[in-house]
């Protein structure tokens, strides 16, 4: 029997395609950063915004971002929704 993927038990995420810049949908959204080499980061566009300005695009974004593993420039970059919490009443 194979044993599963790492991460398998987690629900996969949705991707926004119709999210194109930070400052749409109210922020209430993720930036996933992935790398070619398989890093991958999810991060609050509060923190990019911070950095890069509010309006910026995804795209824009995707040609700054530097990998934190083989420091590469070469991301990704699209805006997934926030994981719900699971379990609560």
């Amino acid at each position: 029997m194979d044993a599963p993927a790492v991460g398998a038990h987690h629900a996969p995420v949705r991707v926004l395609p119709h999210i194109k810049r930070l400052d749409q949908c109210f922020g209430d959204f993720l930036v996933r950063v992935t790398c070619p080499c398989g890093t991958s980061r999810h991060i609050e566009p509060e923190a990019l915004a911070r950095i890069a300005g509010r309006s910026v695009t995804l795209a824009a974004l995707a040609s700054r971002m530097r990998c934190s593993q083989c420091g590469k420039k070469v991301a990704e970059v699209v805006a997934v929704a926030r994981p719900r919490p699971r379990g609560r009443k």
